[in-house]
């Protein structure tokens, strides 16, 4: 293996994840809906940087890439423009047969300005166990009171969602234990977002609530918040860029707010913002583009 000449001119990051999601119903019920291994990139600067080279992903053990990441790829930007493949699995069991604690995995860069090795990284961390958080269901509150009508949620007022500590977070060398929290509406835009791991405002992982702000919902509309708990098993920078093995889960909860409204309808089907899963990948597919251009 060699080491990559230059990576951070193109590169941001490299991420693995054992990822599992789930849907809560107004009950606190959560609900399986994917078992996830995936595999991306991250762009530091334009989209268009990504026909400048061609990554393959690798198990350690082998030659033969897992899967190619190539400049005709579909994209998605996150405040940073993101090359995401991912596959689905019938279970928690199904994911660590295909993809065991143990394992270890590096990406292969090719290009005029950019070529090399990335350090291999372990999806199990250095331990080689599946470190996935306790899922738990997020809880709603608006004028100091739990909320327990989800279909009529005030969009003048603060929302505070809260959950249960991240247990056993930590700091790390490159990257912290990660709180992510989005809110999208029906055209798949984001109206909040908790920050990026590697920014200075962000939701920090000892902390157990985010108020939104009020207005930052519209009236008579349909939304959706997202909340995942990231930890970090492993990880790099020792090549310029950052290098992630993340074990994690992901919950969606629905809300309606109260009222009528006045601007824009909702398209029919409802849009979801990119970051959200659609749908199972195809069997024996192997790692599909996330999103695909059929889901956009």
């Amino acid at each position: 293996m060699s080491p990559v000449a230059a990576p951070a001119k193109l590169i941001e990051a490299f991420w693995i994840e054992k990822y599992l999601t789930f849907w809560q119903t107004h009950r606190g019920q959560l609900i399986p809906t994917d078992h996830l291994f995936l595999a991306e990139y991250v762009l530091r600067g334009d989209v268009s940087d990504a026909r400048r080279f061609q990554a393959d992903f690798f198990r350690l053990d082998s030659d033969i890439p897992l899967q190619t990441y190539g400049g005709a790829d579909k994209l998605w930007c996150n405040r940073y423009w993101v090359n995401r493949k991912v596959r689905s699995f019938d279970s928690l069991d199904q994911l660590e047969r295909a993809h065991p604690a143990t394992d270890s995995y590096y990406w292969r860069v090719t290009g005029s300005t950019i070529a090399g090795d990335i350090r291999p990284i372990r999806i199990g961390g250095p331990e080689g166990r599946t470190q996935i958080p306790r899922p738990h269901p997020m809880r709603l509150a608006q004028a100091g009171q739990a909320v327990t009508e989800f279909d009529s949620i005030a969009a003048d007022r603060p929302l505070t969602i809260e959950w249960d500590s991240f247990e056993n977070a930590r700091a790390g060398a490159v990257i912290d234990d990660t709180i992510f929290v989005f809110i999208d509406d029906c055209r798949g835009d984001v109206v909040y977002f908790g920050g990026l791991p590697v920014e200075a405002q962000r939701i920090r992982f000892d902390s157990t609530s985010v108020t939104v702000p009020a207005g930052t919902m519209r009236p008579g509309q349909p939304y959706t918040i997202f909340f995942s708990q990231c930890r970090m098993v492993d990880q790099d920078a020792s090549d310029g860029l950052i290098n992630c093995a993340v074990n994690s889960f992901g919950i969606e909860l629905d809300f309606h707010t109260a009222g009528i409204n006045t601007g824009e309808p909702c398209p029919e089907p409802r849009k979801m913002a990119p970051f959200r899963w659609k749908r199972k990948t195809r069997v024996l597919a192997g790692l599909e583009t996330w999103p695909t251009i059929a889901d956009t």
